[in-house]
């Protein structure tokens, strides 16, 4: 925990309690409560991190009156598990009032002391030194008296043009990159000296920045910003230091409407939180030389030993962990050295689990009735040959995926309360404790069980058969010709119309594709056509360059980012990255505002067309005006470059997002970035190797490094190459139905044997550990999980894992993963979840979703090609997880 704050709030606990009541929340759904409080507890947590005891103890306090106010909700029992599930258990709540109670017995005596000996005036309190001076000093609020303020108080402020901004690094430094904001100016650290004068600094500045300066006495607040200056009150030999003792001492001719603040981890932390809002975001700040570090740097592993072995994690660890909170657990920690796990928690009581049983039951029965109905809807379709227009058949296939998907992440959820129920059988006969109505109620759960697991193996018998007839259109579609493969389609029909002409055959068969790029298509290419011949739609968006349709469907109160995009023949495996990388908010606000154009190469093999395409695709999802829109051009111009994505087949999202990720960074590889000293690391210079000494905002947002370490097992010398990662890919256990996201992680970075390594220490072959750690981590980490692979049994056939993989929303945590250097860097190393990409069904026939939480609205929601709608947090974790979103950086509104 930071230093303790100076006491600002109140002189007694009294006071506080007073500021913590809540208002009459009646009114308010269950939902809204829920949220308001998580909210209220992590806001308390960071207060008290940061050494604000009497704003801890506000939020704290809140916290607990939200909670009493919850559980006198008349629905509250219909929603106990989901309040335990995101405000935790009892004994989880017992620890936050034990936190209360420290900060409580603080603060009383904290009070006790100021009573007898006041502090004095705090100087910041005083307008240029000038106490009983008065002037129309506004009430500053809590971060205006510790005199620091947030980068994302200061991003807030810029967005509300409240601030000015005094810059005090090196112009140089200044001209390499700066806030884009315009009323953000340099004060040149080598102009700054001891014993000036405002006015004489003023008259040393260029024309430009004396203008900036006359305006600190009319803007609400001033700030001052270095590179990396943490404290309120820096060292006397820097130059922020002596800039702010001469704006509060040496200025008397201005009265400051506000104390003066300093940006709290300087222009370094604004650049990592918000990178577009600079006009360079890849510098980084001077650091001095020191050998000694870089050669610790070089050895990761000093002993042998430290280095955790693949085989020493065994397949008993990733055995199930029964109680598990999808809404709000951090990432579970790692196994020790030994591949030891963690115990079990302890069993639930009986009522509990009939509770969470009985809430199980009443969401599985509702899907069995839906996945019924879309059976018996599909099947006399396909009996009848007619009914459904390719379309709406396509969407009903769409939805059986994802019902059937849902069953096998219930089966997961039935097999989870049978191990509860083991649990308590087995402590029953350790220590005959159950009463006779817990021994009927541990019968009758049991029964229950027995029950879903009859239905379970029923819907499965009604899967195969529904998988059987689709392998039976498959093979009919092998022999079949399409209509459109003899030539382009004619002038004055949309893409659209053409498909529809063999869509009556092939409406089943449109999932059909190959998530893996290296199994070959037996379906014959659709031909591809110049779309300038096209004639012009009515819906288009006009440009100077260019027409682009985007053939928009209106909607009425269609919320901003949540416009949907069609299916143009199996481009949901499209539609689902180009919806993740909508809601990435600083990838969205580079684009909407145009930052981008600025930046554009046309030197690269796209010709900076991709980016163009994303950004225009974007501008449409943002418009807040359509239902759903085409992303036809983005299509037409990604298939130029990539034969894969011409034509209608199913292709893998995570192929076309790296292949994306690659294609935008070059389109926007245009940032020079000089290195400032003389000597830089080994895995600096295999960075400035990769970027060529020019980077993107695409690569400053998404991309990392990895350090593979090798070490000799004879005489223990360790060789380390660097590489850069756009996301991570990572093994699923192939013996194991459920898993966590850590234990993945551990086996990705845990170390293996290898043979015959050239060994320059030993000059001949000798065996080695290899071991991957993160040397540097992106702000926006995407991690993919390698579900498909050949299966040597099935004469090398690709299947898919279908693990139910348990992810955290929130803090995912990297530090395990992390080599030396990077564990010194300022950037954080705990994550946030944003999004998903989801694919439902096999390799034969699968479909692509993405769960996204939107920036503006706090809220997560499914886009299902054009089909848009509201998520439960709850619903985010499923086995269809493919692709995850983290990101580190702070959350923010796209703007209009």
């Amino acid at each position: 925990m930071a230093k303790l704050k100076k006491l600002h709030m109140s002189s007694n606990l009294d006071d506080l309690e007073k500021m913590s009541i809540i208002p009459d929340l009646r009114s308010k759904g269950m939902k809204i409560l829920l949220n308001t409080a998580r909210k209220l507890y992590m806001t308390a947590e960071e207060y008290r991190l940061d050494g604000d005891e009497e704003l801890a103890y506000i939020t704290y306090m809140k916290y607990f009156n939200m909670l009493t106010a919850i559980h006198q909700k008349s629905d509250y029992a219909s929603h106990k598990t989901t309040v335990r599930q995101m405000l935790g258990d009892t004994e989880s709540n017992r620890r936050i009032m034990d936190t209360l109670e420290k900060i409580i017995h603080s603060l009383r005596h904290r009070y006790a002391q100021q009573h007898q000996a006041p502090e004095p005036i705090a100087p910041d309190l005083v307008s240029n030194g000038r106490a009983g001076v008065d002037s129309p000093i506004t009430q500053p609020t809590q971060y205006a008296r510790l005199g620091l303020i947030t980068c994302q108080d200061l991003y807030r402020r810029m967005q509300e043009k409240s601030v000015l901004v005094m810059d005090c690094r090196p112009s140089a430094d200044y001209e390499a990159s700066h806030l884009t904001y315009y009323c953000a100016f340099n004060v040149p650290e080598e102009l700054i000296t001891p014993g000036m004068s405002a006015g004489r600094l003023q008259a040393r500045l260029s024309s430009s920045a004396k203008a900036s300066w006359a305006s600190r006495s009319v803007k609400d607040s001033v700030v001052l910003m270095d590179w990396n200056t943490k404290d309120a009150q820096p060292a006397t030999n820097t130059a922020i230091s002596t800039l702010l003792d001469i704006l509060k001492n040496w200025d008397p001719d201005v009265t400051y409407r506000a104390p003066i603040q300093i940006v709290e981890g300087g222009y370094e932390y604004f650049i990592m939180m918000y990178p577009t809002h600079c006009t360079n975001p890849s510098v980084q700040a001077p650091q001095q030389n020191n050998n000694d570090i870089e050669t610790i740097d070089d050895i990761e592993y000093p002993s042998i030993h430290d280095i955790t072995m693949k085989e020493d994690i065994s397949a008993k660890d990733f055995r199930p962990r029964p109680d598990f909170n999808r809404a709000n657990k951090p990432a579970a920690t790692r196994v020790n050295e030994q591949g030891i796990s963690r115990p079990s928690p302890p069993a639930k009581p009986i009522a509990e689990i009939m509770r969470d049983q009985a809430e199980f039951l009443q969401r599985a029965e509702q899907n069995d009735e839906q996945l019924e109905r879309a059976s018996k809807m599909w099947k006399r379709q396909a009996a009848e040959g007619d009914g459904l227009n390719a379309t709406e058949d396509q969407e009903l296939h769409f939805r059986i995926l994802q019902l059937e998907s849902k069953a096998q992440d219930y089966i997961v959820e039935n097999n989870r309360l049978r191990e509860e129920l083991s649990r308590i059988q087995e402590l029953h006969n350790v220590t005959q404790q159950l009463s006779q109505k817990e021994v009927e109620a541990t019968r009758n759960i049991e029964s229950k069980i027995r029950e879903r697991q009859r239905l379970d193996e029923q819907h499965e018998l009604e899967r195969q058969d529904r998988e059987r007839l689709l392998a039976i259109a498959r093979e009919t579609k092998k022999h079949y010709k399409s209509p459109t493969a003899s030539g382009p389609p004619s002038p004055g029909r949309n893409l659209e119309d053409v498909h529809v002409v063999s869509d009556s055959l092939e409406s089943l068969l449109q999932l059909t594709g190959d998530p893996d790029p290296t199994i070959a298509s037996n379906k014959a290419e659709r031909p591809t056509f110049d779309r300038a011949m096209k004639p012009q739609p009515r819906n288009v968006e006009r440009t100077s360059q260019r027409v682009r349709d985007f053939s928009p469907v209106i909607g009425q109160n269609v919320g901003r980012g949540l416009t949907g995009l069609k299916n143009l023949g199996n481009t949901c495996y499209m539609n689902s990255i180009l919806q993740c990388l909508s809601n990435t908010p600083q990838l969205t606000e580079y684009c909407i505002s145009d930052k981008y154009k600025n930046y554009i190469s046309r030197s690269n093999k796209t010709n900076g067309q991709v980016i163009e395409e994303v950004a225009a695709l974007i501008k449409e999802l943002w418009n807040g005006q359509y239902k759903c829109v085409a992303s036809r051009d983005l299509r037409y111009v990604v298939g130029q470059y990539q034969k894969i994505f011409r034509g209608v087949d199913q292709q893998d999202s995570h192929e076309f997002l790296t292949i994306l990720m690659d294609w935008l960074h070059s389109d926007l590889q245009t940032l020079h970035v000089p290195r400032q000293r003389e000597m830089i690391s080994a895995s600096e210079k295999a960075w400035l190797e990769f970027t060529k000494a020019k980077e993107s905002m695409i690569l400053h947002l998404f991309y990392g490094q990895m350090k593979s370490t090798v070490k000799c097992v004879a005489c223990h010398k360790e060789s380390a190459t660097y590489e850069s990662f756009s996301n991570l890919s990572l093994e699923l256990p192939p013996n194991s139905n459920v898993c966590q996201l850590n234990q993945c992680m551990d086996m990705y970075f845990s170390g293996e044997r290898i043979h015959g390594w050239n060994c320059p220490s030993c000059k001949t072959k000798r065996d080695a550990i290899k071991k991957l750690d993160i040397s540097k981590l992106p702000p926006v980490l995407v991690v993919h999980l390698k579900r498909f692979y050949a299966d040597p049994s099935n004469s090398g056939a690709y299947m898919k894992k279908q693990n139910y993989l348990r992810f955290p929303l929130e803090n995912l945590d990297m530090n395990p993963y992390i080599a030396r250097a990077e564990s010194r860097a300022v950037t954080p190393k705990t994550y946030q979840l944003y999004a998903v990409s989801n694919h439902y069904g096999t390799m034969e026939g699968g479909h692509y979703t993405a769960f996204c939480k939107s920036a503006n609205y706090g809220k997560w929601f499914k886009f299902d090609d054009q089909v848009v709608s509201a998520l439960d947090s709850s619903n985010v974790v499923s086995s269809a997880a493919y692709i995850l979103f983290y990101t580190w950086l702070p959350p923010m509104q796209v703007p209009l």
